[in-house]
């Protein structure tokens, strides 16, 4: 990664893998986040625009008038029209053109699995594959049905959003958080099975060909333990050697110490390369780690 930029985007790919996009003087970087030394100090002074995405071309685009934003966006207004994307478009008094063209585009129906007790259900475009789900940071999640269009796949999330247990939104800061917990895939595997045959039940629907998809393996999280992770909150710096990296929370290894950060934390922010030592503050003591 670059001493200097601008950190505009963090996903997975076509091949589930994670990455790291950034921004340098209207061109665009992308790396892959397993294996990366990160040490980096961000300026959190100033939050900038992303950018926006060409679906036509299926890239990303820098933005043109290099707009700041206020902390709870990461795209200015104009480079949010450019997109004309809006996952609530149900919602929405007035859809774009962008939209109803990717309303129009298979969908699939999911139920994914968190941690005990939060399950959210959702829908994604068949053609991103699994990487909705892995955004999400979802550990496990059944594949329910695909369905011709958005319109037809959100009347069955809204009817299932709609029982008890089930969430239709789970708050970044509330994965954060779940990170530490435990996970245990037949437990989840069990619940999940459960909601599936209660909203058959209940709904009057049957979902035959569900398939489970264990989002947990594209994680890398099998020997680590998670609930030795030390939340690593409004921190503006970002060290360490990527190990694992679930949804936008990346754990990474620094002098012994497991550490989770919240990349949404991150994104529209300058990064400035650490040269000298690194001074951490963690939940109980401040540390200078050479």
């Amino acid at each position: 990664m670059p001493d200097d930029f601008l950190l505009s985007y963090a996903s997975f790919d076509a091949e589930n893998r994670p990455f790291l996009e950034w921004q340098i003087d209207g061109k665009i970087g992308r790396a892959e986040t397993f294996g990366q030394e990160l040490s980096f100090a961000f300026d959190f002074s100033q939050k900038y625009c992303t950018g926006w995405v060409d679906f036509a071309n299926h890239c990303s685009q820098t933005c043109p008038e290099q707009a700041t934003v206020e902390t709870k966006y990461e795209n200015c207004v104009k480079c949010r029209n450019r997109t004309g994307f809006n996952p609530a478009f149900y919602h929405a008094t007035e859809v774009s053109e962008q939209q109803q063209q990717i309303n129009q585009q298979p969908h699939y129906l999911y139920l994914a699995y968190f941690a005990p007790g939060v399950m959210k259900v959702g829908i994604s475009q068949e053609a991103r594959g699994l990487r909705r789900l892995l955004e999400q940071g979802a550990r496990l999640a059944f594949k329910l049905e695909t369905f011709s269009s958005a319109l037809i796949a959100r009347q069955y999330e809204a009817k299932i959003a709609a029982l008890d247990g089930v969430l239709e939104t789970v708050p970044a800061t509330k994965k954060f958080e779940l990170v530490k917990q435990t996970f245990n895939r037949a437990d989840g595997e069990q619940k999940l099975s459960e909601k599936i045959a209660e909203v058959e039940g209940k709904l009057g629907v049957s979902f035959p060909k569900a398939k489970l998809i264990v989002c947990e393996d594209y994680f890398q999280t099998s020997d680590i333990d998670l609930t030795k992770v030390i939340l690593m909150k409004d921190q503006n710096q970002l060290v360490g050697h990527v190990r694992s990296v679930i949804g936008h929370v990346v754990v990474t290894e620094y002098n012994g110490e497991l550490l989770a950060y919240n990349l949404k934390k991150f994104i529209g922010y300058r990064a400035r390369k650490i040269t000298g030592p690194v001074k951490l503050e963690l939940p109980s003591e401040q540390l200078t780690l050479f």
